[in-house]
Parts: structure tokens; sequence; C-alpha cells
């Protein structure tokens, strides 16, 4: 089992970017919120963990940048329905981070963007795993540590497959005996 962020080559080259020109600062919690429900008191089994992550841009300028991310994790019994907003546990969880930026680099938009979706995630996963599995041993379920998360190529999108029409002169010449 594993969390992946999928992200396509371009996206990792520009974040790559970003990443030469910035020095992780400070990692701060916004806010938590944690629920359990009176079902995980018989609950005996693996439970199946899902995730729910909301990367924000916060500022940009003045020689630093700032970005919250919003993580979402819970979790359910292995054969309760997919889809639902109701979960045995859920801990939700923002933080803002912020980066120092090399004197005179000003990033574009896509270094930006592709940083916040991939890389500010990965900064502040540690902490998520480290409060996720404080909180739930308090809560009395029993998880195992959440997983790495890693970074997967987004796949290529298919191509449609290409129809070879012949025209009735190549058919003719194709039929005629030599």
């Amino acid at each position: 089992m594993g969390f992946s962020i999928q992200q396509a080559k371009e996206e990792v080259q520009a974040a790559h970017q970003f990443q030469l020109s910035a020095e992780l600062r400070d990692v701060e919690l916004l806010d938590c919120t944690a629920s359990t429900s009176e079902e995980t008191a018989q609950l005996h089994e693996q439970l199946r963990l899902g995730l729910k992550m909301e990367p924000a841009v916060l500022h940009v300028g003045g020689g630093e940048a700032r970005f919250a991310v919003r993580i979402h994790i819970f979790g359910d019994a292995p054969d309760a329905p997919t889809g639902t907003d109701e979960h045995l546990f859920q801990i939700a969880c923002r933080y803002s981070l912020t980066y120092a930026l090399r004197p005179g680099y000003a990033p574009g938009e896509q270094e930006v963007e592709a940083f916040k979706e991939g890389n500010a995630i990965f900064h502040c996963w540690p902490y998520t795993r480290e409060l996720v599995q404080n909180l739930t041993m308090r809560m009395g379920i029993p998880i195992p540590p959440l997983p790495l998360l890693r970074l997967e190529p987004r796949a290529e999108p298919k191509k449609a497959p290409t129809r070879r029409t012949t025209s009735r002169r190549s058919e003719k010449n194709a039929t005629k005996p030599a």
C-alpha cells in the first residue's frame, strides 16, 4: 500500500528549477481536526486508508514563498463503500510552509504551481505521519505507520489509434498480378 503524487515530466522539471533557488525555512501547523466513530471500538481488522491533499500558494515575493498544504487522512473497514464522507476515523491538518528564495530569483508561475503540487506536500509529509500515528494511537485505533509518499510519472494520455486507408488506385495496383 502507498500514497503517491503524480506529475508530468515537465512539472517535475519546473519544480526542480524552483527548488534549486529555495530553502525551507519554517513548517507551521495551522489547524488540525480529528474524529473517530464509536464503531472503532469493535474494530480488530486492518483499515483501508485514504488520502486527500489540497495545496495552495499563499504568497510569493519579497524573497520568500509561502504555501499551505491541507492533508486529510481517513480510514474505513476494508469492505466499506467508497466515496462517502463517513469514515471510522479522519484527521485533517493544514500546514504553512515558508521558503527563503535566493536573492534576485523570481519564480515563474509554472515553477510555483509544480512545486506546490509536489514538493511542498513532501516537505510536510513527515510531520503528518507522526501526527496521525500519535492521534490514532490515542484514539485506540490500531493502524500501521503511514507509508512513504512517492512521486510517480503521470501517465501519458492515450493516443487515438491511427487508421490506414488505402486509395482505390492503390487497391487496384495491389490486386493486379505482377
